[in-house]
C-alpha cells in the first residue's frame, strides 16, 4: 500500500484531518446553540391559539373577585361531607378581568350554614384532598392536615385553611371574597 491510501490521499497531513474534524465540531456546536435562539425569535409565531386557564385546581389562588358566585343549593351538599367543586367564576389579574375555573371545597356544618375553602395548603401552597379514613383535608406534599372547620391538625401550615365569604339565599350557596385571617 502507498503512503496515498493509508492516509487517505495526499493531501490529507494528520494536522489537515485534525482541523476538519475541529470544524465539524464547531459546526455541531454552533447549530446546537442556534435551535434554542431560532426557536425565542419564532415564539410568536406559533403560540397556543386557544386562551390559557387564568386559574387552575392544582395551583393556589392568586386572582381575585369581588362578585357573588352560586355554587349550587344548599341541598346539593350533605352535611358534614366536604365536596370539592370547580366553579366558573369572574376573576381580575391585573387590568385583564374574564371567566376562569376556581376549586373549592364545601363543607355544610348544619341545614342552613355552609363554610367554603380554597383547597390549597397554607403552608406552600399544595392541592388539599379529603381524607375520609382520617377525616382530614391532607397536604401530600408537606404532611399537613386540617379539620373539616379549617383549623390546623398537624404539619408546618402556619395558619388554618383560607375561607371564603358564604351566603345563602333563596337555597342558592353564595361565596364571596376571601376572608382576610383565613379563619
Amino acid at each position: 500500500m502507498s503512503d496515498d491510501q493509508t492516509t487517505g490521499g495526499p493531501d490529507l497531513t494528520p494536522r489537515r484531518f485534525i482541523v476538519r474534524v475541529m470544524a465539524v465540531l464547531g459546526g455541531a456546536i454552533a447549530a446546537l446553540l442556534a435551535i434554542p435562539v431560532v426557536g425565542f425569535a419564532t415564539a410568536p409565531g406559533w403560540q397556543a391559539k386557544t386562551t390559557p386557564k387564568l386559574i387552575s385546581t392544582t395551583v393556589a389562588p392568586t386572582l381575585r373577585s369581588n362578585e357573588w358566585t352560586s355554587i349550587g343549593k344548599v341541598a346539593d351538599f350533605e352535611i358534614g361531607v366536604p365536596k370539592f367543586l370547580e366553579v366558573e367564576r369572574n376573576v381580575v389579574d391585573g387590568w385583564v378581568t374574564e371567566v376562569a375555573p376556581i376549586g373549592i371545597q364545601v363543607v355544610r356544618t348544619t341545614d342552613a350554614d355552609v363554610v367554603v375553602f380554597d383547597p390549597h395548603c397554607t403552608h406552600l401552597g399544595c392541592p388539599l384532598a379529603w381524607s375520609t379514613g382520617a377525616e382530614a383535608f391532607v397536604c401530600p406534599c408537606h404532611g399537613g392536615s386540617f379539620k373539616a372547620t379549617g383549623e390546623v391538625v398537624s404539619g408546618p401550615p402556619p395558619r388554618p385553611m383560607i375561607r371564603y365569604e358564604t351566603r345563602i339565599e333563596g337555597g342558592e350557596v353564595l361565596i364571596g371574597t376571601f376572608i382576610a385571617d383565613g379563619a
